[in-house]
């Protein structure tokens, strides 16, 4: 505060109130494949209806990810995935491919050369069609001659022009006496070179009146069906004097992979503007692009549509109507065509098979990279996934390197092979595949990270069949449940917090010779008790050093506690060393470590703060010191029960304590 030089009141506040804030530790992150999503960049995801929305159903290609992934969602609700894909991972695109990763390369990256691409790399997207409404769905013909029919059927000749047109089922014929026949049998993929081909229609039963000479029809796509009312000016063109500048989109499920339906709609824009510069009523873009680019959950929108004057102000335009292919029926005199357009979507490529080549550990590590600045990327548990021993180990490195989080690892034999230690073996040929893995080819010594026995048998509901699928994902999601219901240092094993949930069996089911020989090697045994469930049945760290941090609640627990206490220090930055603020980060450290110590965290602890740690020469050096010891809470990991018997007339008290 200045000094006053004239009369007057000065106010000032100063906040005393500084504490030891509340950190958490059960957020999650990992790194693998799956068939759809972003790519490259950070999703939280809290639930597993959530995964398969962002990021795609489990193929045969990507399940051991997303039930690693959906593991860990069985028991907290805070994962941020991450998806890899390999150099040959495409877009579908309604002409030509491209690679778009993500929103951002999207922005930046000019791809031009289809009017739609599928949001996302990988063959999903060739499933995509877009139909574009650009009026009211129905396109006029005049009959010139007789029109050969049957009771159900016309049967003739059906010439394209420059694209592939398809009648669909649900498509109507509207005949000028009235008579409408929706078709049941379409259509599909007339010639692109605009030959003549025969085909039948198929129609609704009913009589079909004979068409003659000047009769007229119409033919209305089953999508317009979809909206209440055709396209026609938005208010906000119509307002600056333009008209026609609205359009109804559809997006649709071409081949049913999207949801096992062919055919049925995913999404629809309706009222969307062929004006760059048009706005709704509530103030936000209608221009179709901005609205698929920054809604739709399956496209992207690049090149204008075929045929319209899209792109343009609004001010005084009257837009043109988007065309597609028109399509000749024999004997008609003009086409069926005009604003309609029909877009499918191909050529879409996964890379999403990670077997070394397709998608190598490379791709792999780059994605897992997002989580390495601890600085931007606020993450406690890392899941390995079916990351093979090489990239478990850059994962074990970058845990580190954090010191505020834990990597979570499976025994994997091979990114082709997860499972082939455990797999089809005895549980001795198993024990021993598994302990020469971890010390021979993982071979890390770390507290930061956590080592499983192996993989569970488990339900795909989504393809009814069973899956191997590494226990990582498992024991993380414990921590963040014991975490959740009681505190983040108590221990995630045992029979009370320790069950695996969704287990089938086990592909190594360690007895006690079995899981003495892995424990010793700091691998936590999951074993089946029968009538007791799954459990996870220890709690050690990947660190071979015989100390207090080679248990999980330990390691846990100084991670919550260094967390905490260097969030609040930080705040102590460049205010002077004296006793003032010497005391100020006793009196905010200490209630905070007797909190924890009443809930069973510590046994005791101290705290040193004073000119004995902060000397002349740390204060000179624009140093801080402050020291605390702790003596943290062990968990129970043997038991021992001594049973005595004694003669009759023994006194209890002369015998033993």
């Amino acid at each position: 505060m200045g000094f006053q030089v004239s009369p007057g009141v000065n106010v000032t506040e100063r906040d005393l109130t500084l504490i030891v804030p509340a950190v958490a530790t059960t957020n999650a992150g990992m790194a693998g494949a799956f068939q759809w999503g972003p790519v490259g960049e950070r999703v939280l995801i809290d639930s597993e209806n959530n995964l398969r929305q962002v990021f795609g159903d489990p193929t045969d290609e990507t399940y051991n990810w997303f039930f690693t992934a959906a593991n860990f969602l069985g028991y907290g609700n805070n994962l941020q995935v991450v998806r890899a894909i390999g150099d040959a991972g495409v877009n579908a695109g309604s002409g030509q491919t491209a690679t778009i990763k993500n929103r951002t390369e999207f922005d930046s990256d000019s791809n031009s050369g289809s009017e739609f691409y599928a949001k996302y790399p990988g063959a999903l997207g060739n499933s995509l069609k877009v139909v574009v409404l650009d009026d009211d769905g129905r396109t006029g013909a005049t009959i010139d001659g007789a029109l050969p029919l049957g009771l159900t059927t016309i049967t003739g000749g059906f010439k394209s022009g420059a694209g592939s047109v398809d009648f669909e089922k649900g498509d109507r014929f509207i005949w000028s006496n009235g008579e409408v026949h929706t078709i049941t049998e379409g259509v599909t993929g007339i010639a692109l070179d605009g030959t003549e081909a025969a085909d039948t229609i198929k129609f609704t039963p009913g009589i079909m009146t004979a068409k003659s000479d000047g009769d007229t029809l119409e033919f209305e796509s089953r999508y317009a069906a979809v909206f209440n009312t055709a396209p026609t000016t938005s208010d906000d063109c119509a307002g600056a004097g333009g008209t026609n500048d609205e359009m109804n989109i559809v997006v649709v499920d071409r081949d049913g992979d999207w949801t096992g339906n062919a055919g049925e709609i995913l999404e629809v824009f309706e009222g969307v503007s062929k004006a760059s510069d048009a706005i709704g009523w509530n103030g936000d873009s209608i221009y179709y692009k901005n609205v698929i680019n920054d809604t739709s959950r399956y496209l992207w929108s690049e090149d204008n549509i075929t045929g319209t004057s899209v792109g343009t102000n609004k001010k005084t335009e009257t837009f043109t109507d988007a065309t597609d292919a028109y399509v000749n029926v024999l004997g008609w005199s003009s086409p069926v065509g005009g604003a309609t357009r029909i877009l499918g979507l191909s050529g879409g490529l996964s890379a999403d098979n990670y077997d070394g080549s397709i998608l190598d550990n490379g791709d792999l590590w780059t994605a897992f990279r997002e989580f390495e600045d601890a600085e931007t990327v606020d993450v406690s548990l890392i899941l390995g996934g079916a990351s093979d021993a090489t990239v478990q180990g850059l994962i074990v490195d970058m845990c580190d390197k954090r010191k505020d989080c834990l990597a979570f690892l499976s025994p994997i034999g091979s990114a082709s092979d997860p499972s082939s230690l455990v797999q089809n073996k005895t549980a001795e040929q198993a024990t021993v595949a598994v302990r020469d893995w971890r010390n021979n080819t993982l071979n890390k010594s770390s507290s930061y990270a956590v080592l499983d026995s192996g993989f569970k048998v488990m339900l795909d509901r989504y393809n009814d069949v069973l899956r191997h699928v590494p226990l990582n994902g498992d024991i993380a999601g414990l921590c963040a449940r014991t975490e959740s219901e009681q505190e983040a240092w108590y221990s995630p094993a045992g029979f009370t917090r320790g069950q695996i949930r969704g287990v089938i069996k086990l592909d190594l089911n360690p007895r006690q010779a079995h899981r003495d020989e892995l424990y010793k090697n700091n691998i936590n045994p999951v074993v089946g008790f029968p009538g007791e469930g799954t459990v996870l049945y220890g709690d050690k760290t990947l660190q071979k050093k015989p100390s207090a941090f080679d248990r999980i609640n330990v390691r846990r627990l100084f991670i919550v506690l260094e967390k905490a206490i260097a969030t609040a220090a930080k705040y102590l930055l460049f205010e002077f060393n004296d006793e003032f603020t010497r005391a100020q980060f006793r009196n905010m450290v200490v209630p905070f470590l007797r909190t924890v110590q009443s809930r069973r965290g510590i046994y005791d602890f101290k705290v040193v703060c004073d000119e004995s740690n902060n000397t002349a020469d740390i204060i000179d050096r624009n140093e801080f010191v402050g020291d605390i010891y702790i003596k943290p809470a062990r968990s129970i990991n043997f038991i021992q029960l001594n049973f005595i018997a004694t003669a009759t007339g023994v006194d209890f008290s002369e015998v033993g304590g």
